[in-house]
């Protein structure tokens, strides 16, 4: 429950600050750099070390890449016959594709399945979600921002990126031991994400119904909070049984909210910054209904 109270203080101080003539207009600028060079590193260097690789670890970890590469098939074909800008449809990639596994995913496990389900929650988040923001989603931003034919360029900024730089040296980091100390200043440092996130989306948002893109704003939302988990349902349902915990946990874990750092990369890279945003203000609530419905049809 605190999560949930924190969620809706950090974007409603974000949202009132901003309306002050004496808060700075450039402010999230200087937040987003902390999150990028400081808070997402840190979570990279805490959590991916520790990832326990063995074969059930598939079914959360692969979810996030099955949700992510079905979002750009779906989103690039609608774009095709609807003629949307690259901008757009990489919004709409980013914003729909990753899922906030952890933040609002952690805290709603535990409320229906218990603690157990926790490290399962993991398994979608580190391998999964994350891995695949630090990656394909990193990609899909320049990718989209640059155009097509710059795949140098693309490459340069990919590897010049320092979540994705801590992430390759987290991976190095698996085969040594961690200080705990060191640990723990990792973890410290990754905790300000989720506050600092919620309030620089807070401090841009604007709802501006006056070319508002309606339709696609809800093609995505309907795709992340319902097709989605739904897809992830028929096809772990054939391989597994679904009663079984890690399934569930998969299932619902789909069904998240749009991952805040997704939506921070769409901001980034000036992908249709006011979509982006209304995806987390409104998508994160929503959420809380949605994933309660399918945790229902679960059992």
């Amino acid at each position: 429950m605190s999560n949930f109270i924190l969620i809706v203080l950090c974007l409603i101080v974000g949202v009132l600050l901003s309306k002050l003539k004496t808060f700075p207009p450039r402010a999230h600028e200087g937040i987003n750099a902390f999150i990028f060079y400081v808070s997402l590193p840190a979570l990279s260097l805490r959590y991916i070390p520790n990832i326990d690789y063995r074969y059930e670890i598939l079914f959360p970890a692969l979810m996030p890449w099955i949700v992510f590469g079905l979002a750009a098939v779906l989103f690039l074909v609608l774009g095709k016959i609807f003629d949307w800008h690259k901008h757009l449809i990489g919004c709409l990639i980013l914003c729909c594709g990753l899922g906030n596994t952890s933040f609002v995913g952690f805290p709603l496990l535990k409320l229906f399945y218990g603690d157990e389900a926790i490290k399962y929650g993991i398994l979608a988040d580190q391998p999964g979600s994350f891995m695949v923001m630090a990656t394909l989603g990193i990609f899909a931003a320049v990718y989209f921002q640059e155009g097509r034919g710059n795949f140098k360029p693309i490459a340069k900024k990919i590897i010049h990126f320092p979540p994705f730089i801590a992430f390759i040296v987290s991976l190095l980091l698996t085969f040594v031991e961690v200080p705990n100390t060191l640990n723990q200043v990792f973890e410290t440092l990754g905790s300000t994400l989720s506050p600092l996130a919620l309030f620089s989306i807070g401090t841009q948002l604007t709802w501006k119904t006056k070319n508002f893109e309606f339709w696609p704003f809800g093609a995505g939302l309907l795709y992340k909070l319902f097709l989605a988990p739904l897809i992830i349902f028929l096809v772990y349902n054939q391989l597994s049984n679904s009663s079984d915990l890690i399934i569930k946990v998969s299932i619902v874990e789909a069904a998240m909210a749009p991952m805040i750092t997704g939506v921070l990369l769409a901001i980034e890279y000036k992908l249709r910054p006011n979509l982006a945003s209304m995806f987390a203000a409104i998508g994160i609530p929503l959420s809380l209904l949605t994933t309660y419905l399918w945790f229902s049809f679960l059992g």
